[in-house]
C-alpha cells in the first residue's frame, strides 16, 4: 500500500515563501501548493541574479512543528540551514569553511595544517549534503 502524500497547508508555504523572499532581494523563487511533506525541492534564479541561485529545501514535521531544512546556493556562497517555519527561528547547520578563495587556497598565511582541516570539514559537509538530497555527486 503507498504511502499517502501529505499536503502542506497554504498558510505554511506562504510564511516560507515569506522567509525565502527575505533571503534574496527581487527573489521570485514560487513556494507552489505542489510542495509535499519529506520531499526534496530545488528551485533556481531570480530576475536580478538569474541562474547563479538556487535554494534546495525539504519540509518535514518535527515534535508537531513545521520544519524546512535547505540549502543555499548564491553564486558559490552557500549556507545550509534549519528553518523553523512555526515560530520563525534560523538555525545555522554544518557549512562549508574557506568559500571566499576556497577553489584556490592561495592564502599564504594559511598553513598545510589548516588547509587538510578544512579540506576534511568540506569533505564532510558534501557528504551530507548529498545524502540529504540537496547537492549531487
Amino acid at each position: 500500500m503507498e504511502e499517502e502524500v501529505k499536503k502542506i497547508a497554504k498558510p505554511i508555504l506562504a510564511r516560507l515563501q515569506v522567509h525565502f523572499d527575505g533571503l534574496i532581494p527581487r527573489n521570485l523563487f514560487l513556494v507552489n501548493p505542489d510542495i509535499r511533506l519529506k520531499k526534496v525541492n530545488k528551485t533556481y534564479g531570480s530576475t536580478s541574479v538569474k541562474d547563479s541561485i538556487s535554494i534546495a529545501f525539504k519540509v518535514f514535521i518535527f515534535e508537531d512543528q513545521y520544519i524546512c531544512e535547505y540549502f543555499l546556493n548564491a553564486d558559490g556562497y552557500t549556507e545550509h540551514r534549519r528553518y523553523n517555519i512555526d515560530r520563525d527561528q534560523v538555525e545555522m547547520l554544518e557549512n562549508f569553511e574557506g568559500q571566499f578563495g576556497a577553489e584556490d587556497f592561495e592564502d599564504d598565511d594559511m598553513d598545510y595544517e589548516e588547509f587538510t582541516r578544512i579540506r576534511k570539514h568540506n569533505d564532510k559537509v558534501r557528504k551530507l549534503l548529498i545524502k540529504k538530497g540537496f547537492m549531487r555527486k
